[in-house]
């Protein structure tokens, strides 16, 4: 890939979710005509649409292919995904039950469980995080990443994410906390691994355990996590906190294990 000014690279990487989130607001208007039950399945395959569309306008635009930016599919693909949902449920799982111990939260069976919902809804949950991975970690990700280097990368990626979830609805702060600190996982899988299949395995399974455990849209969960008895403010708080410090604890692992694979990467090109 030749080499092209920053701002340049920063406009399109810019202007390339910024077009993908229009064409996606555009496209959903088509929802209204379809099943209620089915909107996150419709939700995800017009997000994916959009993105397809929005990545084949710029690569007619730089008069290139699919491939020059890893969406191929390769043998292993299923592999690295199936290994980036086990990673994702286990780092979930972690986080989660953390937060149970420290906090002296209760895990119990929802009253309103409804397994086949979840096992329905399961599809739908990892369509959604391809659409985000091929939106945020393929394209834009890998032109930044080119010019800019992965740290760079990692920073402007996260804020895009968590402002495309506060678009979407979401607080400042949890789209932050949450989406933004978790993209850093994601983009770094996504270099690591060369391509988006890992960090869309991982994106689903971290969804999952939370679709499970927390519920998601049109989704109950078959777990609830709640405090056994009436607690103060002051202890919701507390646990408000842990939850914070848990993320920031991930926050703190994404980047040291970013700075790892840089030095490691460095090394390595040394010694060649």
């Amino acid at each position: 890939m030749n080499k092209e000014p920053k701002p340049k690279t920063l406009l399109l990487s810019i202007g390339f979710i910024i077009l993908f989130v229009v064409i996606f607001v555009v496209l959903s208007q088509i929802k209204q005509f379809l099943p209620e039950n089915l909107e996150r399945y419709s939700h995800g395959i017009l997000g994916t649409i959009s993105a397809f569309a929005t990545i084949g306008l710029f690569l007619k635009f730089e008069k290139k292919k699919l491939k020059d930016y890893g969406l191929v599919w390769e043998k292993n693909t299923p592999k690295k995904i199936i290994i980036g949902i086990a990673i994702g449920m286990i780092l979930a799982l972690i986080m989660i039950f953390s937060q149970v111990l420290i906090s002296g939260l209760e895990i119990t069976v929802s009253e309103n469980q409804n397994f086949q919902t979840i096992l329905i809804s399961i599809p739908a949950i990892l369509i959604l995080a391809f659409m985000e991975e091929l939106a945020f970690r393929s394209y834009p990700f890998i032109k930044l990443n080119k010019q800019f280097g992965l740290r760079t990368t990692q920073f402007l990626i996260a804020i895009l994410f968590a402002l495309y979830h506060v678009a979407n609805g979401w607080s400042i702060g949890l789209s932050f906390l949450g989406p933004g600190i978790w993209s850093l996982a994601y983009g770094l899988s996504a270099v690591a691994s060369k391509g988006i299949s890992v960090p869309t395995g991982l994106h689903s399974g971290v969804n999952i355990i939370l679709a499970l455990f927390i519920g998601k849209k049109n989704i109950e969960s078959l777990w609830v996590i709640d405090f056994p008895t009436e607690v103060s403010e002051n202890v919701i708080i507390a646990n408000q906190n842990v939850g914070i410090i848990i993320h920031v604890s991930l926050l703190v692992l994404c980047i040291i294990t970013t700075e790892i694979y840089l030095r490691k990467k460095k090394t390595t090109a040394n010694n060649v």
